[in-house]
């Protein structure tokens, strides 16, 4: 089953990232399999992580404007690791994101991005804050876009458009 790694790296990439303009520009990360709309240039950071699956790969990509992180999480899991049922895989994500980072799943949506098995996810976080979360099953790639921002009774329109222009390339 497949962890997410999204909790620490919402912490630090909210400190580290820069503060910038909203100027909505098209983002495909070098050898990505997606393209998004962030609202300005994110910064970007690759590293390996030692799992218990062996080493996997993580792309991230994000930028905070005030009191908004907009991220994208590539997680490339190892060719090896029979990845199993997408939708067991997907709950799991799901409910791992959810007890770390001690949120309330506020709704759900089960989708499909292109042909791959996806999830939106509304979470209400600690400190009135919200996540709005798209995870995305492709192959051996978990892919993830985050919103996150203060809570609100509706979806942020900034979210729905961020989440909204994710798309597949392939």
């Amino acid at each position: 089953m497949i962890r997410p790694l999204l909790p620490g790296l919402l912490i630090s990439l909210a400190l580290a990232a820069p503060a910038s303009g909203q100027q909505w520009r098209q983002y495909q990360p070098d050898g990505g399999s997606y393209r998004i709309d962030f609202p300005g240039q994110p910064a970007e950071d690759v590293r390996e992580v030692v799992t218990d699956v062996g080493p996997v790969r993580l792309r991230t990509s994000s930028i905070t404007i005030g009191d908004k992180i907009f991220m994208t999480i590539t997680s490339h899991y190892p060719r090896h690791v029979a990845m199993g049922d997408p939708q067991k895989n997907l709950d799991g994500a799901r409910d791992s994101t959810i007890r770390k980072v001690d949120g309330t799943l506020r709704a759900e949506k089960r989708l499909d991005v292109g042909d791959k098995p996806a999830r939106h996810l509304l979470i209400d976080l600690p400190r009135g804050n919200l996540a709005d979360a798209l995870l995305v099953l492709d192959d051996h790639q978990l892919l993830q876009a985050i919103y996150v921002g203060p809570q609100r009774a509706e979806e942020p329109p900034e979210a729905r458009r961020f989440l909204g222009s994710f798309t597949l390339l392939r």
